[in-house]
């Protein structure tokens, strides 16, 4: 009995390193987009899920895809511009680890895939451009990270900014 007792202990104590062996964690985030066209800007949202894999502790590459929506303000009109994308966003990111988790900073570029309509005429614009972010990720379990960031992706025309809540889940 005490022997499977000290069994059942140790392989829970060696749980959370078994996370770090393998690097790799996925996750989604949610949150409000602040979308540019043409000289306006509007509040709107976006979701997505991504994966990172953990290169040591201080590097991490992440890819991922990401969706939101606007109506922005028209150019000359009383009409809005109904405005839909999707972003394909791979990063490079650098963290400075903490007592209850880290601040990161991350950079990169997003394939981005998106699509205007104003009064029935419909637009669509894809490409490659910048993206990049910040934030702090606060470990909840050695398992599971929340985070709150700040993203920025160029889009063509489309500049974004968003702030987003996110959880992560190593395995």
């Amino acid at each position: 009995m005490k022997k499977s007792l000290l069994a059942a202990m140790l392989a829970l104590t060696a749980l959370p390193a078994s996370a770090d062996i393998f690097g790799l964690s996925v996750g989604a985030t949610a949150g409000a987009a602040q979308l540019d066209f043409k000289g306006n800007t509007e509040y709107g949202f976006e979701y997505g899920v991504n994966a990172s894999y953990q290169l040591n502790d201080f590097f991490s590459i992440n890819a991922g895809v990401v969706q939101g929506s606007a109506e922005v303000d028209a150019e000359l009109s009383a009409s809005k511009n109904d405005i839909d994308y999707t972003a394909f966003p791979v990063t490079f990111r650098g963290d400075i680890p903490l007592l209850i988790g880290s601040l990161y900073a991350k950079a990169g570029t997003n394939y981005y895939d998106v699509d205007i309509e104003q009064s029935g005429v419909k637009a669509t614009d894809d490409g490659w451009a910048f993206t990049g972010g910040a934030g702090f990720v606060f470990t909840l379990l050695p398992l599971v990270d929340l985070s709150l960031g700040y993203e920025y992706r160029d889009m063509g025309e489309v500049k974004n900014n968003a702030v987003v809540v996110g959880v992560d889940i190593s395995l």
